[in-house]
């Protein structure tokens, strides 16, 4: 079938129409056809250096999955050499361009390639753990430390996959948003299937998967995880360690050897428009922004050039969030909106005074904690108003103790079905609290 398909496209001369059979191609898994048109008429056809180093890019990667998808385990260090060299030559084409619109290439390159990576390791652990028979599974040993970090390590993939849907997904189509969300099942499936046999998830309840459940692989993925989970408890055996390491191995082969989903937008070379944001302080306080003829010393990193705003101790303090849209982030997005949000994460960056016995060293970095983070700290949302534009109040809890406060905003959106977006800013949304007990206004 393969010969015949490419017999038909020989008597195809128009390039787009070969590019258009590419994507399909790799969306629907085909990859030794893609690579074939890719090497044989489209690389051989370009006539620019930005055209013949993406189209190489494009083999590349075809070729790299095709040798997971015929050798499975077998072939991860292979096929992680030529991913590699497709995310060096992307990273040369994005810095040839000058701008962002390779973002989201670079960013799916990059997990993949992490993901293969800690499924590599994870089954060279399993394997050992096979070879031991569990002996040293019950110690505090490299294995047992192993185990209990690849269960966050696949957590920290479904967060970053998770970044990537909010960022991208609505400038992306439905498949696109639809592939995000089953990689990230899969890497919440194995991340609670290496959790268990640990003492952490013996003496915790089963994981429930954040993934959206409507969607019809997620359903798969979660009914399967439900279905495992609630049979290695049943195993009779005296030390299961060597069941789950064989059963685990054999779900990453058959992982391996399944065509990973491939997303439609990673043909879609467009950056995100970003908006534009003021923070300003409430008019009932004085804003003031840093100097370095501050009558006091400063104990926080001043090159960002963020505004300092007086706080008094105790009193609720209140910034406003001004700005607008790009009309083409609005006519971009694959779905309508009409509220913004704004995230907040607050963190303690230091003292007012440096005290007089204080080493350089223990002023600054040592001293900062975060005390509240995202969605835990609550949200403010906003309407957007025509053109794009944008004005909301964001108010803070008060601050008892003194002190320097460094306050990150993060902008989003609310789509008409609920689903919240990331909306990118030219700057970032930053400002400092400086709560004084004394010096405030």
């Amino acid at each position: 079938p393969l010969q015949r398909c490419l017999s038909l496209t020989e008597s195809i001369s128009d390039m787009w129409v070969l590019f258009k059979l590419v994507r399909v191609a790799f969306q629907t898994s085909n990859y030794s056809f893609a690579r074939a048109i890719l090497e044989k008429r489209l690389v051989r056809g370009c006539s620019r250096q930005q055209s013949f180093m993406y189209f190489n890019a494009l083999s590349t990667l075809a070729h790299g999955e095709e040798v997971l998808a015929v050798k499975g385990a077998k072939g991860i260090a292979e096929s992680m050499e030529l991913l590699s060299s497709c995310n060096s030559l992307l990273t040369s084409l994005a810095a040839l361009e000058q701008n962002d619109k390779f973002g989201f290439q670079l960013e799916f390159i990059r997990l993949r390639l992490d993901t293969l990576n800690l499924i590599a390791i994870t089954r060279s652990l399993y394997a050992e753990i096979l070879m031991t028979e569990g002996t040293l599974s019950g110690k505090n040993n490299r294995t047992t430390l192993f185990r209990k970090n690849i269960g966050k390590s696949f957590g920290l993939l479904v967060s970053r996959l998770k970044k990537m849907y909010r960022l991208w997904g609505l400038h992306r189509c439905q498949q696109t948003r639809s592939t995000l969300r089953t990689l990230q099942a899969m890497c919440q499936l194995l991340s609670e299937f290496t959790k268990y046999g640990t003492k952490e998830a013996k003496n915790s309840s089963t994981p429930t998967s954040t993934s959206a459940p409507t969607q019809s692989m997620n359903m798969t993925l979660s009914k399967l995880r439900t279905d495992v989970l609630e049979q290695m408890p049943k195993l009779k055996q005296k030390d299961d360690s060597v069941s789950h390491a064989s059963g685990l191995l054999l779900g990453l082969d058959v992982i391996l050897k399944c065509p990973c989903p491939f997303p439609s937008g990673f043909f879609l070379m467009k950056p995100i428009p970003r908006a534009i944001v003021n923070i300003s302080a409430d008019p009932n306080i004085l804003p003031k922004t840093i100097s370095q003829n501050d009558d006091h010393d400063v104990t926080v990193d001043a090159k960002s050039g963020a505004e300092v705003i007086d706080a008094f101790p105790g009193l609720v303090t209140k910034v406003i969030l001004s700005g607008v849209l790009p009309e083409k982030f609005i006519q971009t997005a694959d779905v309508a909106f009409s509220e913004i949000i704004a995230w907040t994460t607050l963190q303690y960056e230091g003292q007012l005074y440096e005290e007089d016995d204080a080493v350089d060293s223990d002023v600054g970095g040592s001293n900062r904690f975060t005390l509240r983070d995202g969605p835990d700290s609550g949200e403010t949302a906003g309407t957007l108003l025509p053109a794009g534009k944008f004005i909301m109040p964001v108010t803070f809890e008060p601050l008892l103790q003194e002190g320097y406060y460094k306050v990150i905003i993060e902008l989003g959106c609310r789509d008409v079905r609920g689903g919240e977006w990331k909306v990118p800013t030219s700057s970032p949304l930053e400002v400092i609290f400086r709560v004084d007990d004394e010096g405030s206004i």
